[in-house]
């Protein structure tokens, strides 16, 4: 139990760190935002398509709740979220809507969710397969930290929004390893599913267009960048059976 708790904990941690890592660089001036931005923009896209949506296919009309969250999604931001025009933010290093960081924590949070499910699920079967998933989690959780940090950022929000956006996302995944006995295998793709379409539309409709924007070959191969990241990190899980 306490090896169980400690991998689970070391992964939430993981969260945290990528989140700190990309504020003390931007604090510094190291890196300007829109590359963390636009590296971002190509891991989630890479994180809904190769992951998130082919575990949901599984269930009964997944693909209509992957597009109940995308359409979903945009019908908020033009209904509820407040309307953002660039060029006319008040924080001076905004590229983002205020409302585009709070849709990527709705959308990797969760996917970070069941990332814990996956811990807890592998140490329900054996620690030895436990300890596996559980490095296979922490091989993505720096670069989930990194991304929602960037994106509260470039919204305009605080660095301790930033972080704190990270820390959700840890706590989000001990959270489903402590309920993962009390969820309903049928209801987990559906989630996966509407997640999946929020995660879509905030890394090609809000991020992918704001790297159009700034233009340049360098933050076009930021964003495949992006892509590289996950497909390293997916590989190198793989033969360990994935989550």
């Amino acid at each position: 139990m306490l090896a169980y708790l400690a991998f689970v904990a070391a992964a939430a941690t993981a969260d945290l760190a990528g989140a700190l890592l990309v504020t003390t660089v931007h604090q510094k001036g190291l890196a300007p935002l829109r590359y963390f931005v636009a590296g971002g923009a190509g891991f989630m896209l890479a994180a809904a398509f190769v992951r998130m949506l082919p575990e949901s296919a599984q269930v009964e009309h997944a693909f209509l709740f992957v597009l109940i969250g995308y359409f979903g999604v945009h019908l908020f931001e033009h209904t509820v979220a407040p309307h953002f025009h660039f060029g006319e933010e008040i924080h001076p290093e905004a590229l983002l809507r205020p409302s585009a960081g709070y849709l990527a924590l709705l959308g990797l949070g969760v996917h970070t969710l069941f990332d814990g499910v996956a811990i807890a699920a592998g140490f329900m079967i054996g620690p030895a397969l436990g300890a596996l998933l559980s490095l296979a989690v922490l091989l993505h959780k720096v670069p989930e930290g990194f991304t929602i940090a960037s994106i509260m950022l470039a919204g305009g929000q605080s660095r301790a929004a930033a972080v704190g956006a990270g820390a959700l996302l840890g706590g989000l995944t001990i959270g489903g390893a402590a309920a993962t006995s009390l969820l309903a295998g049928d209801y987990v793709g559906y989630a996966l599913a509407l997640s999946a379409g929020v995660t879509i539309y905030v890394a090609a409709s809000d991020l992918i267009p704001e790297v159009n924007r700034e233009g340049g070959p360098a933050l076009g191969w930021t964003v495949f960048a992006g892509l590289v990241l996950f497909v390293i990190a997916d590989r190198l899980v793989s033969p360990l059976g994935g989550h």
